[in-house]
């Protein structure tokens, strides 16, 4: 075929060779005649969209004994950039729309979110609460260099530090750490920190006495 001919130059030359009108295609392909006229004027914009505009030509195409990729290419060629700037079917208005499925699923989440949040808003932002078992006292006397820290914390998810390092904590909140002492008067700064909430600090002296 001519690939210089125009859209409506091949589809007219096709129905003529083929000896037929609009109305004999119509019957033939059940394309319906006002499209069937439109791609003869060139009218395009009458035109549904291109999904439905390509399984028109294949009948077409089909009935006139013509190539239907041929059509359609030359067809895509000509249609302007409003008509052919999606090739998308058409929306269901009646089905559930993407957007609203997305927006209602985040306000579940949000919601969800905000009870989660009502029943553990203390801790969050409340005040962390912290029993230190060893040392039990401030100004322990000792004779070992080694002793083990301990201690509970009301919530693990706080952060505690002993002098400024970091302390894991047990789900149940136990919190255990080897420290070696120095000689003579030590001091332990117990520090618990929650998230959005406020610090409280504790210290304690602990003595240690070597025995010669």
């Amino acid at each position: 075929m001519n690939d210089n001919k125009s859209f409506q130059e091949a589809l007219k030359d096709a129905i003529s060779f083929k000896g037929m009108d609009i109305e004999r295609l119509a019957e033939i392909t059940g394309v319906p005649k006002n499209y069937l006229a439109a791609f003869v004027s060139g009218d395009f914009k009458k035109l549904p969209p291109p999904p439905y505009v390509r399984g028109y030509l294949m009948k077409v195409s089909a009935a006139l004994g013509i190539d239907a990729d041929y059509l359609w290419n030359i067809y895509k060629k000509e249609i302007t950039p409003e008509i052919k700037g999606s090739d998308k079917l058409p929306v269901n208005r009646f089905a559930p729309q993407r957007k609203s499925r997305k927006k209602a699923i985040m306000l579940i989440a949000a919601f969800f979110v905000i009870i989660y949040l009502a029943f553990r808003i203390d801790d969050i932002i409340g005040i962390p609460k912290m029993e230190i078992i060893r040392p039990a006292n401030n100004g322990e006397i000792v004779n070992e260099q080694f002793i083990k820290l301990s201690g509970n914390l009301n919530n693990f998810f706080d952060k505690l530090t002993i002098n400024n390092e970091e302390v894991p904590v047990e789900k149940n909140g136990n919190f255990e750490k080897e420290y070696q002492l120095q000689p003579g008067i030590n001091k332990i700064e117990f520090k618990v920190k929650r998230f959005l909430g406020k610090e409280i600090k504790v210290e304690r002296e602990i003595i240690y006495q070597q025995n010669f």
